[in-house]
């Protein structure tokens, strides 16, 4: 029997405080079907104002992406966890005091929205920091925990509202959201990655200082056929929002939260509809948790084994959602909207497992910091459209059919670009090999076919002259160039 490593214990304790913060943080926010309903009835307010401040949550959260992703090279990515965490507790705390919609629209869809937002992004990232070959399995298990989260604060919320009102439910829920701060304290990073992660800044500069002080050393060299070598500036982060494979993974993304936060907006809603008595929404929320549980424990190995990448997973994931909502549209009944509940669960559960594993994958390794936190960084322009479709189906049409074919279209739309994303990863590999023009002075890695040249005392810096595999598409002949060496292995370079 093999003894689990330190690594595999660290690992194993990612995991699970993972599954601890999206329990507590991500639970919360999917009681927004009995929160918008409760909403109703005590800010005497009609179904559209009822919504905004729940969908402003998610919309607040996924705006703030490229700052929680900056803010973690800033500052670390524990400590925006832990500031995220105590923050959601305050802001969803402090709606005890509200007394109308518009003070709950500021307390919980924006205060909770940036700290929901601060809590959770990353926690993708941290993951795949310790897990590498079962990174959806991980990311499944982690997400587990917003299922599990889910169902056992839906009960807690339904007995409080009955017993303590809505007020009350909203301090109710900010001491158990609490609980969150201390597993945002214990988390850890690998050690290969902990000075990058916590460091960045600090990092950043002392390789500036670095880079300076050895291009100064290799002036002093005497070199007849060495011209002046400059050093660049870094690939910037936002680089990655001009990528055509991240605009089409973020649309995918994007469409998963609009399609999520619509759905369990309305879902207690739509159930009136079927007939579902309030006495059985507990069946429904069952079968959504236990579904939507089993999904992000087990189908992750689908991927991970192999058996279909990421993006064709996707692809099937969001077919089987459009089928869903017409299913709920032509069939009606209490044990359609349990089915719906079963199936809608299993789909979205596996849908969210390879969600973060999708950015990992197909996006370059230095932009993960800033890519993961902003995959749903579209959502916030389209979340404007959600709280008047409600109003204006349900309110003035009198139901919700129209706003499923409307989900119908956004997923159907969506499993076609999930199966186009693959051909523009060919063309993209291809146009960068063939464009990419060649500066007087940059940064290369191990892509030479020949070298020669010296080295100091030191072996730390190292000059050398080689002959780079591809070809200047003014000369058509190989480049040849003198580069600096370092021991992170980059070389800075300038044409001979």
């Amino acid at each position: 029997m093999n003894k689990l490593s330190k690594e595999d214990i660290n690992s194993g304790i990612a995991g699970f405080l993972g599954f601890v913060t999206f329990g507590l943080i991500m639970g919360t926010t999917r009681l927004s079907s009995l929160l918008f309903v409760a909403a109703i009835t005590r800010y005497n307010v009609d179904r559209e104002r009822a919504s905004f401040p729940f969908i402003l949550c998610y919309m607040t959260r996924n705006t703030i992406g490229p700052l929680v992703g900056f803010s973690v090279k800033r500052f670390g990515l524990r400590a925006v966890t832990i500031s995220g965490c105590l923050f959601s507790a305050i802001g969803i705390g402090s709606c005890f005091f509200a007394e109308d919609i518009v003070t709950i629209t500021i307390l919980w869809g924006v205060v909770y929205g940036i700290s929901f937002g601060l809590g959770t992004l990353s926690i993708p990232h941290y993951l795949s920091l310790h897990f590498s070959k079962h990174l959806d399995k991980a990311n499944g298990f982690a997400l587990a925990g917003d299922s599990i989260g889910y169902f056992v604060l839906s009960l807690t919320v339904e007995y409080s509202l009955a017993t303590y009102g809505l007020s009350g439910t909203f301090l109710i829920i900010s001491g158990l959201v609490l609980h969150s701060v201390p597993a945002a304290l214990l988390m850890k990073f690998p050690k290969e990655t902990h000075q990058q992660i916590e460091n960045d800044s600090s990092s950043e500069k002392s390789r500036h200082q670095e880079l300076s002080s050895a291009v100064k050393e290799v002036n002093s060299f005497p070199a007849s056929n060495l011209n002046s070598i400059e050093t660049t500036k870094n690939k910037s982060a936002v680089r990655v929002f001009l990528d055509p494979v991240y605009i089409l993974i973020v649309i995918t993304q994007s469409a998963i939260i609009y399609v999520y936060t619509t759905t369990f907006t309305i879902l207690i809603d739509v159930s009136r509809d079927h007939s579902l008595s309030i006495d059985n929404d507990v069946y429904l929320f069952l079968a959504i948790s236990v579904s939507e549980l089993f999904g992000r424990v087990f189908l992750g190995s689908i991927t991970d084994a192999g058996y279909l990448t990421k993006l064709n997973y996707s692809a099937l994931g969001f077919a089987g959602l459009g089928l869903l909502y017409a299913i709920v549209i032509w069939i009606k009944g209490p044990a359609v909207m349990i089915a719906f509940g079963f199936f809608f669960g299993l789909a979205g559960g596996g849908l969210s497992v390879v969600s973060g594993g999708i950015v990992t994958f197909y996006i370059d390794k230095e932009y993960h910091s800033i890519a993961v936190p902003s995959r749903y960084i579209l959502y916030p322009p389209a979340s404007f459209t959600q709280s008047p479709l409600i109003g204006y189906f349900r309110d003035t049409l009198q139901s919700y059919d129209g706003l499923f074919y409307i989900l119908i279209g956004i997923c159907c739309i969506s499993s076609l670009i999930c199966l186009l994303i693959p051909h523009v990863i060919v063309w993209r590999k291809s146009r960068k090999t063939s464009d990419e023009a060649i500066p007087d002075s940059y940064t290369i890695h191990q892509n030479t076919t020949a070298w020669d040249g010296f080295s100091d005392s030191s072996n730390h810096v190292k000059i050398k002259t080689i002959k780079l595999n591809y070809y200047d598409p003014e000369i058509l002949a190989p480049e040849t160039m003198s580069c600096v060496e370092f021991s992170s292995k980059d070389k800075i370079c300038s044409k001979l």
